[in-house]
């Protein structure tokens, strides 16, 4: 025996069904359940502006493709509504959105209507986007190398001349660099002397630039070979 899908949440309605009645949902006026002949469950809930917009209507039939463009708006306004609440949370870019849109199980045609409209709204911009990363990236890490910064923006998300553009900006700011390389000398006076080597090849995995590490061994009095 087969076992039914978890997904089907609308009850099947065969296509020669008219419209019975449109109610507000009681738990918020601002939508409005469809009801249809013969069916005890509201086949679709919807926002009251949007009737109008999909030209429902009591005793209107209930066809197929009524069926269908009801579902498509209600699938895009729930991507729209799912993104939306990403960038409230933090900067987005089309990148993270199509792939958190994608786990979510929406198809491609929907997402990318879905970004073009948060573009041509403004609520999405590549640009300022890559700024707003690098330079929260730069904050809480002061001192990565160039290329170490761009390869964490381009996993993020972020297109790969973006991502050099900005990693090169943040990377030559002098205060970024005066922190890190006091950052640098502290764990090495931290550590003393005998680690001081063990502590640069450490900064160094960790993305900070060779030539502030080198600096940092310096002003503390290591010796080392270039």
């Amino acid at each position: 025996m087969s076992r039914p899908s978890a997904t089907t949440s609308r009850p099947r309605v065969p296509s020669s069904r008219k419209v019975d009645r449109i109610e507000s949902d009681s738990k918020d006026p601002r939508w409005a359940k469809i009801f249809v002949d013969g069916v005890t469950r509201a086949v679709a809930r919807l926002p009251r502006e949007s009737l109008t917009e999909l030209r429902i209507r009591d005793g209107m039939s209930w066809t197929a493709a009524v069926s269908k463009r009801v579902a498509l708006f209600t699938t895009r306004r729930e991507a729209r509504e799912y993104s939306m609440g990403m960038l409230a949370r933090s900067s987005q870019n089309a990148t993270t959105i199509s792939r958190r849109l994608e786990r979510r199980g929406f198809d491609s045609v929907v997402i990318n209507e879905t970004i073009a409209l948060l573009k041509s709204d403004g609520w999405l911009n590549d640009d300022t986007h890559a700024v707003v990363r690098a330079d929260s990236v730069g904050r809480s890490s002061p001192g990565l190398s160039e290329d170490f910064l761009a390869l964490s923006l381009e996993w993020e998300g972020i297109d790969s001349a973006r991502a050099q553009r900005e990693s090169r900006r943040v990377a030559r700011n002098p205060d970024s660099r005066k922190q890190a390389l006091e950052l640098a000398r502290k764990a090495i006076r931290q550590r003393g002397r005998r680690s001081a080597l063990a502590v640069a090849a450490t900064l160094l995995r960790k993305g900070i630039e060779s030539a502030i590490i080198e600096d940092a061994l310096r002003k503390e009095g290591i010796e080392f070979d270039e």
